[in-house]
């Protein structure tokens, strides 16, 4: 028998366990990839794709944002105005 024939046999259990390892994290990148090529925003804690948000969203989450900065305008207008007098 050749002495061979045990490296290539252990060398043959690694690959199929390195590939049965390294499908479902290949997969994983495959569907990120998809997802983020088609405009979503992939959820890495979630593991699925959600679809980018329209204008009308984003006008209606940051909303509070702006109207305190408005406001803090505002109010720093205000506060240097009566300063003046």
């Amino acid at each position: 028998m050749n002495k061979g024939i045990p490296y290539l046999l252990a060398a043959l259990v690694l690959l199929t366990w390195s590939a049965g390892w390294a499908e479902p994290v290949l997969a994983l990148f495959q569907h990120a990839q998809t997802c983020l090529a088609d405009g979503g925003d992939f959820d890495l804690l979630r593991l699925r794709c959600q679809p980018q948000p329209s204008g009308v969203c984003i006008g209606q989450a940051t909303l509070w944002f702006w109207l305190s900065g408005i406001v803090f305008a505002l109010v720093a207008l205000l506060g240097t105005r009566r300063g003046m007098h």
